[in-house]
């Protein structure tokens, strides 16, 4: 059976200080046992009548509280997490008596006699993601909208696999909805209600202009890079990608080295797209974005692979 979720204050501070002494959760999951529907209501169908610095800066704020590693532009008004790892990845995800409960069962636990090391196999499974993208925007009163994505690392995998569909798990919205009440609560004496609730939909993606004299095969190449990086879709990214893509001079060039060095450091997308931004130029039969660049500044070379336009290196210029 289902936890019971305790939404009155008194109940929170119980789970709040019993997930503190197992040591095996962070804040996040204590918020989100936390919050009731009627305040998740409330901020979800909330605009805010500030200046857009105030709501912005709380949005930060409330968002760095929960996820520490973030990237955000006060320009275009957009909060990106890193991604952070998620403590309970079994079914009964964010329940840790149901973990210990089956490890029991299962005669095994933090002192099993299977271990040398008394780790608990149920929580060595897989390791899950999750991190958050934050709209700031509309004009005043603003609107602050919160998107979940969680992604999957399978023990024997390279990379984690985003988890869509019916892969999303049931812990997504409610941690996607503990966050937009964090965020309400910074800004509640600003709040007033919306006149309308805008239902989340699916819209098409603006092509980012990509400056300079190339082909046109090369820009439409660069710019579905671009929009890989804003989606943080991995998979797309790699389709981008040639066989042979240089991401480490000295490394060996490929695919899957280069996916896993840039998905283990977020800031090398950002000068990406600053690379692509800053606009692009022939170079020989290559592409290069930017057109020049001094020692030790990143450059994206694309190059024909076929009849196809690819990402063929990135790198710090030697």
């Amino acid at each position: 059976m289902a936890p019971r979720i305790m939404n009155d204050f008194r109940s929170c501070r119980v789970i709040a200080a019993a997930m503190s002494l197992a040591g095996l959760v962070s804040l996040a999951v204590a918020s989100a046992a936390c919050v009731n529907k009627k305040e998740v209501a409330e901020a979800k169908s909330s605009v805010y009548d500030a200046e857009f610095a105030i709501v912005y800066s709380a949005a930060v704020a409330a968002v760095r509280d929960l996820y520490p590693r973030l990237d955000e532009d006060p320009s275009i008004g957009v909060i990106k997490t890193a991604w952070h790892q998620v403590k309970y990845n079994d079914p009964g995800a964010d329940d840790p008596k149901s973990v210990q409960s089956r490890d029991q069962t299962a005669g095994v636990g933090g002192a099993s006699p299977n271990t040398g090391l008394g780790y608990n196999p149920s929580l060595a499974r897989r390791v899950t993601f999750i991190r958050f993208d934050v709209h700031v925007g509309g004009g005043r009163p603003w609107r602050v909208r919160v998107i979940g994505t969680a992604s999957q690392l399978e023990p024997g995998n390279a990379l984690p696999t985003d988890m869509k569909g019916a892969a999303k798990p049931h812990w997504l919205a409610g941690r996607t909805d503990a966050l937009t009440v964090a965020i309400h609560r910074r800004l509640k004496k600003f709040a007033q209600r919306a006149p309308t609730v805008v239902e989340d939909v699916a819209v098409e993606v603006p092509k980012t202009k990509v400056a300079g004299e190339i082909p046109d095969g090369a820009r439409a190449a660069a710019q579905e890079i671009v929009l890989a990086i804003e989606q943080r879709d991995a998979d797309a990214l790699r389709a981008q990608c040639a066989a042979d893509v240089v991401w480490s001079l000295g490394a060996a060039p490929g695919v899957d080295g280069a996916m896993a060095m840039w998905q283990a450091d977020p800031g090398v997308f950002t000068q990406m797209q600053k690379s692509i931004a800053a606009g692009c130029a022939p170079d020989g039969a290559d592409v290069v974005c930017p057109a020049a660049t001094s020692r030790g500044g990143w450059q994206l070379r694309l190059a024909l692979r076929g009849a196809a336009w690819k990402l063929a290196a990135f790198v710090a210029v030697d």
